[in-house]
């Protein structure tokens, strides 16, 4: 480890802190060094918000650092049963455990809580407020001060968007330091700039093609943006840029900020989000996949948002400007030209393996990408200076891609470079693999869009071209491109009309060419899988023989836990970064200062003037904004001393025992609700925690919450009551709640970061009407006079309802209450699996009454579904078991 490095552990260890480390400065080799600390000793230790790669890595880590597989990191899911929980427990050790999990555990008494020696939480960026989280820390806090808690996170851009993030977090992780490391600490660039690296920037220019499709893509980018802002005067000016819609979360904050008011949003609107994010994939898909693959990907967003008769409403209207024209022409052309191109006449006759499936009147063109060519210069470059540098020995050579795509085509690619055949024109490649694909697929895309097509070309009405829509009437970003000189659409000239008949134009020339390849096109099905990564019985070798580590290209993926761990298996003396990342510069950074001894040369491989070069400028410089931002916070930030082990005033009013003369009061009990073990997933049970209410976990036949020994709570959204209205489930639970409570309650709970009203009182019909929700609803109470209704706008409401409702109450009895609706009480240790019972509690005919019946009956749902009908009658009735039995097997459609 670096020195930094060092000095972050030392400061880990000595006190609990929130760590925030600039991607890329080894977070991970620290955690794993953290985590091996406790691994050797006989700790109870647990780990949160890791993920199923984290895990994997962190246990390879570990064994290869020497820990025993008995006391290597052990991963608990749903899987692993409760009592073998109990006992892996009681035995210490490191776990990693989802949060809903180990919460349940910890109220259930599973976990020794005062034995805790600490919690470590990775990936704290992803901690909300009233989080499972903030409730795990909460138990823990309440009977162990002695333990540690650390949290750790390489991705600052969390913390410094909202109000006060940074100091929210801190509070839900019972923290009160910070440790901030950016790349900028005195420290850490000392230490990274001791030995400097050998780094070759290679600015490669796109080709013309590229270059006029990007341009294309930005001003519809910019077009629909400016509708969306003048659609929406309320969102933020400065934030809705085009520099930061280039970022992959860009459409998602939009849709955040519009949640709160979304059944007001307009369907254009909506519409205008959708082709924000469909214009920045396409930006990202112009430099990473080829010219094949980018065009198909053109065709099917084109298809999926052309206007037709049917719909002039909702489309893509980006489709209808100038530049969307242009940048579906030059797409084409890199992949073929048709007659009628100019540049049909002036371009050689292609000479290489033509597809079958390809009309002869196209010509191919088949643009490559021109980081192609320049990374084969570059392995050339390597091949001369290895001999030089390593007298003959060879050297690895590591090839950095952003996604497996990519990878497999860049394999490909080289295997057909060493190929001493490559010059082959009448060869297939892998581009002419994936034309042959392209207009295999295409006939069947057209066909599904439009299942009256006919042989015959589509025809439109030129004299009587069907009238603009609004948006291209109104539109005042449409004027401003007009008048704008140097945009490739302002050259074309012509009207709005002759703009949307351009790309209605281009779209039917699509379509004809296709139905011209399905008169060429005989039985041929290929698997793409196939195309990028062949694999015969030709190349499969009988024998395994070991590859020197000095004669390999390695292709591979970034990963951001893994980045450090592949730098040190392959000791590359030649890194290749094929697309731009400020992560893995900094891993090569510190593979460097770790091994002075290499000489690591570094290919940094970028498009010059590219969106893929702003995107990497953009987020450095966001990174260094973000770390001083939270700079600033942190030295101006209050945060609360958490309070001590003393237990909260109790605001709930003993009931009174009408029995004993004079009504004296019962002894005060703490405030108590029983909790159904699937309610852990949403936010409500931290909530009722935070409170002062203590939370009891149980599996509950009937209902969700029990407040009280006469009162039931069954819990619904907006989304889960309509569809138990759709199920028949909402009636079937009502009327278990009526039979088996005195006060059966229906809570029907909103969301308050998102909008999801009723009707307004103006719509309501007057007459019920069967599909209508209100109506449902008022049926409902008919049926059940007995049922209450609580509506509530949020889940810090419906805490705070639930307080006001437990008053002079009596508390509930968890066994009690496991036992209502069954035959006798119910082990809450069980060994039946959540997900298997929810589902078959979701089957006709199975009710709270019969459902243990059938799980005692049967080991699971396979076996069930091999049950006669005879068999089921037996165990449930004829009935029931006559809806089952439809159920299960009646045929599809």
């Amino acid at each position: 480890m670096l020195e930094f490095q060092k000095e972050i552990l030392t400061e880990i260890v000595a006190d609990d802190a929130l760590t925030i480390l600039a991607p890329g400065l080894g977070l991970f080799r620290i955690m794993c060094s953290l985590i091996e600390m406790h691994c050797r000793g006989n700790h109870l230790v647990f780990l949160l918000n890791s993920n199923p790669e984290q895990n994997a890595a962190l246990r390879e880590h570990l064994m290869m650092a020497g820990i025993l597989p008995d006391k290597n990191l052990k991963v608990i899911d749903s899987d692993t049963p409760a009592e073998t929980r109990r006992a892996m427990y009681t035995n210490s050790g490191v776990f990693s455990v989802t949060p809903r999990i180990l919460a349940v555990d910890m109220l259930l008494r599973r976990v020794p809580i005062p034995l805790i020696s600490g919690i470590i939480v990775a990936n704290a960026h992803r901690v909300r407020s009233d989080a499972m989280e903030e409730l795990i820390l909460n138990v823990y806090r309440k009977e162990n001060e002695q333990g540690f808690i650390k949290a750790f996170s390489d991705n600052p851009s969390p913390f410094v968007s909202g109000f006060a993030p940074l100091q929210t977090i801190l509070k839900s992780l019972r923290l009160r330091k910070v440790q901030l490391w950016p790349r900028f600490q005195v420290l850490v660039a000392d230490n990274l700039s001791a030995t400097e690296v050998d780094v070759i920037e290679l600015r490669q220019p796109m080709s013309p093609s590229m270059e006029i499709i990007q341009k294309g893509l930005i001003e519809c980018l910019e077009a629909t943006l400016a509708e969306l802002r003048r659609q929406n005067p309320t969102l933020d000016t400065q934030e809705v840029t085009i520099e930061n819609s280039f970022f992959k979360m860009f459409d998602v904050s939009i849709r955040r900020r519009l949640s709160h008011i979304w059944h007001k949003v307009s369907p254009s609107s909506k519409q205008l989000i959708d082709d924000l994010g469909n214009l920045r994939r396409l930006l990202v898909y112009l430099t990473e996949y080829d010219a094949v693959s980018f065009y198909s990907i053109l065709e099917t967003i084109v298809d999926c948002g052309t206007p037709s008769k049917d719909n002039q409403q909702q489309f893509s209207k980006w489709l209808l400007l100038g530049s969307a024209n242009t940048v579906i022409m030059e797409a084409r052309k890199r992949v073929y030209l048709k007659p009628d191109d100019p540049e049909y006449n002036t371009t050689e006759t292609w000479h290489g393996y033509t597809p079958i499936n390809m009309p002869p009147s196209l010509r191919l063109t088949l643009e490559d990408q021109p980081k192609w060519e320049l990374l084969r210069d570059i392995l050339e470059e390597i091949e001369q200076d290895m001999d030089e540098a390593t007298q003959g020995k060879g050297a690895p050579v590591l090839v950095m891609v952003k996604s497996l795509k990519t990878c497999a085509q860049l394999r490909r690619r080289l295997v057909e470079m060493s190929d001493p055949d490559y010059e082959d024109d009448k060869k297939p490649t892998m581009m002419t693999h994936l034309v042959q694909n392209l207009f295999s697929v295409r006939g069947n895309r057209i066909k599904i869009l439009n299942p009256t097509a006919t042989a015959a070309t589509p025809t439109a009405s030129p004299a009587s071209p069907a009238p603009p829509p609004p948006f291209l009437r109104s539109s005042p970003f449409n004027k401003r491109r007009r008048t704008r000189g140097g945009s490739t659409t302002a050259g074309t000239g012509g009207t709005r009309s002759e703009s949307t008949n351009d790309t209605q134009d281009s779209v039917q020339s699509s379509s004809q060419t296709t139905q011209e390849c399905e008169a060429y096109q005989p039985e041929i099905k290929i698997d793409m899988a196939q195309v990028l990564m062949p694999t015969t019985t030709e190349t499969i070798s009988s024998e395994f023989i070991e590859i020197p580590k000095e004669n390999t290209i390695t292709i591979h993926c970034y990963e951001p836990n893994l980045n450090d761990q592949i730098l040190e298996d392959t000791e590359p003396l030649f890194v290749i970064m094929y697309d731009p990342d400020p992560a893995f510069v900094r891993s090569i950074e510190i593979y460097r200062s770790l091994n002075p001894h290499l000489n690591v040369r570094v290919y940094f491989m970028v498009y010059e003037n590219s969106v893929e070069e702003q995107v990497y400028l953009s987020e450095i410089r966001k990174e260094k904004e973000a770390f001083e931002r939270m700079i600033r916070e942190k030295s101006n930030m209050v945060i609360p001393i958490p309070p001590s082990n003393v237990t909260p005033d109790d605001g709930f009013v003993s009931a009174v025992n009408s029995r004993i003369l004079g009504g004296h009061l019962k002894p005060s009990e703490p405030a108590k609700i029983i909790v159904d073990m699937r309610e852990f997933r949403n936010p409500l049970p931290p909530i009722l925690y935070s409170q002062g209410i203590d939370i009891v976990p149980c599996t509950l036949v009937i209902g969700d919450y029990i407040l009280s020994p006469d009162m039931c709570v069954e819990r619904k959204s907006i989304v889960d009551l309509i569809s138990s209205f759709t199920s028949g489930r909402l009636y079937t639970q009502c009327e278990a709640m009526s039979e088996h409570y005195k006060i059966p309650i229906l809570l029907i709970e909103f969301d308050d970061t998102k909008a999801a009203p009723f009707q307004s009182l103006s719509e309501v019909k007057e007459h019920i009407v069967g599909t209508d929700i209100t109506s449902k609803l008022v049926l409902l109470t008919i049926t059940f006079p007995k049922l209450k209704i609580i509506w509530s706008p949020s889940q810090h409401e419906t805490s705070l309802i639930f307080a006001d409702l437990k008053k002079s109450q009596e508390q509930p009895d968890a066994d009690i209450a496991a036992s209502i609706g069954t035959n006798g009480a119910r082990d809450e240790d069980r060994m039946y699996n959540i997900t298997p019972e929810e589902m078959l509690r979701s089957m006709p005919g199975i009710t709270s009454a019969n459902y243990s019946i059938i799980m005692n009956a049967v080991n699971n749902l396979e076996d069930l579904c091999k049950v006669k009908e005879p068999e089921l009658q037996k165990l449930i009735g004829k009935e029931p078991a006559k809806k089952l039995y439809r159920f299960i097997h009646q045929k599809a459609g």
